[in-house]
């Protein structure tokens, strides 16, 4: 329904638990990314990306009930469109207006046990369920070691492989993958690049994993590098430093360290609708971690 300066009212039904209270009345920002089926707003160094109920939960992702065929960008929206935070709503430009009073939270489930010999095996099924399914971009063929797969990027063997080596050394430090991080950053394609992804997923698995020094170890590296990525990656990696990625991703993770082959199947899908690559990218720094941390 519109008000009466012609504003369309939705609500926001669902949204990461960072995107929620990173909203501050009053604010004002602009719209920064249009697409088709979502949209990015920022507001004093937040990032927020607005879908319909189809966008995945994410830590930085509002779900709203919004038409499930709207089209943003033939909406009427703009780039710079100005956005103002209110009491009970967020304006966007002088079209839409989402109130968030009334929205659910969204984070990941907390750490489970973790189980060596369960973790191995679900990473055993997820090499047998993934081969038909990963993409061949992005960096989705370091999964298989084996060669199963034709690298997309085998220029970025020599860095994942010190990546690897970094979760598996017992005294880590910054020096060990600094030069790595810098080549990882930016790297392939996609919104998100696929460097930045995989090192997403890297520090997703090592919050999980509780090795917290290194987790801290490689934010502050990711943090000297990330100049030389755009502005909403850097905004996900930033969530990803917390622990915190896209929903279809920690769903896959759960159903690896508890070997669930039948949840997997569900989830990988789920996970291959992620940007052009963005999930698997991630996955694959999140089995990386697994991987290596399983021969400590």
């Amino acid at each position: 329904m519109a008000d009466e300066i012609g504003s369309n009212h939705f609500a926001i039904t669902a949204a990461g638990k960072l995107a929620l209270n990173a909203i501050d009345y009053p604010k004002h920002g602009r719209v920064t990314a249009l697409f088709e089926r979502s949209f990015y707003i920022e507001t004093n160094d937040n990032w927020f990306c607005f879908g319909a109920s189809s966008l995945p939960l994410g830590p930085l992702n509002l779900q709203t009930n919004v038409p499930a065929n709207i089209n943003w960008q033939a909406s009427g929206l703009q780039l710079e469109d100005q956005v103002k935070i209110s009491a009970s709503h967020i304006h966007v430009g002088s079209r839409f207006a989402f109130s968030y009073r009334d929205a659910e939270s969204w984070q990941p489930d907390p750490t489970i046990d973790l189980d060596k010999t369960t973790i191995a095996a679900g990473l055993a099924t997820l090499t047998q369920q993934a081969l038909s399914m990963a993409p061949a971009d992005g960096l989705a063929s370091f999964l298989f070691p084996d060669g199963s797969l034709i690298a997309a990027l085998p220029c970025a063997a020599p860095a994942i492989a010190a990546m690897t080596k970094f979760i598996g050394d017992e005294n880590p430090n910054s020096e060990i993958i600094r030069e790595s991080v810098i080549s990882l950053i930016g790297l392939g394609p996609g919104l998100t690049p696929s460097g930045d992804d995989f090192l997403g997923g890297m520090m997703i698995a090592s919050s999980l994993l509780g090795e917290y020094e290194k987790l801290r170890i490689l934010v502050d590296t990711v943090e000297t590098a990330a100049s030389a990525t755009n502005d909403i990656s850097r905004a996900h990696l930033k969530a990803a430093a917390q622990g915190i990625g896209a929903e279809p991703l920690h769903a896959t993770i759960s159903d690896i360290v508890t070997n669930r082959d039948q949840a997997l199947k569900a989830s990988l899908k789920r996970l291959d609708a992620i940007g052009h690559c963005s999930g698997w990218d991630a996955l694959t720094g999140v089995v990386i971690t697994l991987s290596a941390w399983l021969t400590n």
